[in-house]
């Protein structure tokens, strides 16, 4: 039995989520990759006592340099705002730590080619959280694409609206001021991931164009008073890749009665592939020629899909958004134990991040930008 000890920095939701997924992960795998919720570090200390008390954590901390200087713990899960993120990678990097990151890696491409050349130094394992790519529906999909039932792929169009920031009385907070927190960098970077694995191609060259839909927000410490938004509420993009799919995404944090509003289409010579992430056990598909097809067939998931059967016994109950995540987090154990690779990792962070630059550079100039142009060396 491999027991990996974790460090979660940052008690948020999103880590508390990680948390909740380790412990599905001690039920779902068994043996092979063991996790031990070792320390919860926030910098809020009754976040973290709680965090620690409610998921069974061993300690809790204030101090970041709890996690990544103590030899017992092999990986470190950073799921602190963007801000922090690599500088604590290269810390646990140089550590000799597993290292799992939230997206977006880094503030630009430039920060995150510093997380990236710390991971590739060091030789560590890492992965990065686009966790819609782990989802059982999505792997089929590419499994699809994969095999020719749809031909050659010519389109991608997708999205991803959310209305969290839909209603101008949201005080102002860390999302709103800096250019990778817009929607482009925020919840964007997950259609762009879920674009690259699907259609297996790299997106070459880029137009988009931003809009920020509330320029201003009530200032939070400020009875009365307002601070500037100054990045994007929406952001539309038109893309070419290397395979010659001609793609379109759109992604909006203020669209009213969005929840999580991930959709997309792959448009095939011989058929498509429909997806929506509010009905994520499930596939649209249309295959030319085949009498089953005719119109689409829906294809729900089951055991027989991929990783499926791990976190749900029967076709029909379905997978829940935590079951990706306790998916996503066994790979990363995995990895660990058998001292592997594995993917999104944090050279796709940098990917995305030189993406998001080319589009931003898009979006100041008024013109298509060659994604090798903001490429680092």
């Amino acid at each position: 039995m491999k027991v990996i000890k974790l460090a979660v920095i940052g008690a948020g939701w999103i880590g508390t989520m990680h948390a909740r997924a380790m412990n599905n992960v001690r039920m779902c795998y068994g043996s092979d990759a063991v996790p031990e919720l070792e320390l919860i570090v926030d910098a809020f200390e009754d976040a973290a006592k709680k965090a620690c008390d409610t998921y069974s954590f061993n300690r809790y901390s204030t101090n970041t340099d709890d996690a990544i200087n103590d030899p017992a713990i092999d990986a470190v899960m950073i799921t602190t705002p963007n801000q922090f993120h690599v500088e604590l990678v290269q810390k646990a990097a140089a550590a000799g730590k597993a290292i799992f990151c939230e997206k977006p890696l880094g503030m630009d491409g430039k920060d995150a080619k510093k997380a990236l050349d710390a991971v590739k130094k060091y030789d560590t394992t890492s992965m990065v959280g686009f966790v819609y790519t782990h989802n059982p529906a999505v792997i089929e999909a590419r499994k699809i694409i994969e095999s020719g039932q749809i031909g050659d792929i010519v389109a991608f169009q997708g999205r991803y609206d959310m209305e969290y920031s839909a209603d101008a009385d949201i005080p102002h907070r860390w999302r709103d001021y800096d250019a990778i927190s817009g929607a482009l960098g925020d919840i964007g970077a997950h259609i762009i991931a879920l674009q690259d694995y699907v259609t297996g191609s790299r997106i070459t060259e880029v137009i988009g164009r931003g809009k920020t839909v509330y320029d201003k927000r009530p200032d939070p410490k400020n009875s009365g008073g307002f601070l500037p938004v100054t990045n994007d509420d929406i952001f539309n993009m038109m893309y070419n890749t290397d395979t010659g799919v001609m793609g379109m995404i759109t992604t909006s944090r203020v669209a009213k009665g969005e929840k999580v509003g991930i959709r997309f289409e792959v448009q095939g010579t011989k058929g498509y592939i429909r997806f929506d992430q509010e009905r994520m056990n499930e596939l649209q598909v249309y295959i030319d020629g085949d009498p089953e097809t005719t119109g689409c067939r829906r294809i729900l998931m089951g055991p027989q899909h991929g990783q499926f059967g791990d976190v749900c016994t029967t076709q029909g109950l379905c997978a829940s958004w935590v079951d990706l995540m306790t998916i996503q987090d066994y790979k990363f154990l995995k990895a660990i134990a058998d001292g592997t690779k594995v993917k999104p990792d944090i050279e796709s962070g940098y990917d995305i991040n030189i993406l998001i630059d080319a589009l931003l550079l898009s979006d100041k100039e008024h013109r298509w930008v060659k994604v090798s142009e903001c490429e680092l060396d």
